[in-house]
């Protein structure tokens, strides 16, 4: 008898500029500084069912800017920082690789999205992505689901580059607390 493994719908986030401030290449564990009041969105994103998933581009790894193991730390500080919050991630996945590189992982590429639905049961079509650049927003229609532009971060710049493009955001927030009225009403609808 085959087993049927449930699938779980997911908030997929990027980490720097989303959940933290952007240092323009966070080199150091040190300098990680969460977004205030952060734990209030992802904790009601949690309440409505789905599973929180950082997906992250970092060519500082490629560029020779920091270490894998630096980037290894600096993560790690960030779920701990998150478990003090009372927040549970369901697992963060990296591209390590530079712009001009051939890969599958760098966003708006979905090789992260597809890793993480395997590993984590997730349900690709009933999840939403979240970030502070178009290639974010663009990484979630891309996998089958929906994108959210934030202004936090770089998503000011980046909101002037929307006009640009074929597919648009379901929505542009000025933070992950507006995010979780939009996708609620979104994922209730459909």
């Amino acid at each position: 008898m085959k087993r049927i493994n449930k699938l779980f719908p997911a908030i997929f986030l990027d980490r720097d500029g989303t959940i933290n401030h952007d240092k323009n290449y966070l080199r150091d564990e040190k300098d990680l500084i969460l977004y205030k009041n952060i734990e209030k969105p992802l904790q009601k994103f949690r309440e409505m069912g789905f599973k929180i998933v950082i997906v992250t581009n970092q060519s500082g790894i490629a560029r020779n800017y920091f270490t894998l193991t630096k980037l290894k730390q600096i993560n790690s500080k960030l779920m701990s920082m998150l478990k003090k919050l009372n927040v549970k991630i369901d697992g963060i996945y990296y591209c390590p690789h530079g712009p001009k590189d051939i890969c599958n992982c760098r966003k708006p590429k979905i090789g992260m999205a597809l890793q993480a639905a395997e590993e984590l049961s997730i349900d690709l079509q009933k999840s939403y992505m979240i970030g502070d650049s178009v290639r974010d927003y663009l990484f979630g229609y891309n996998f089958g689901g929906k994108g959210l532009l934030v202004l936090t971060g770089h998503g000011r710049k980046q909101f002037a580059k929307v006009k640009d493009e074929k597919q648009k955001p379901l929505a542009v927030v000025r933070n992950l607390l507006q995010s979780v009225k939009v996708i609620k009403k979104d994922y209730e609808k459909n």
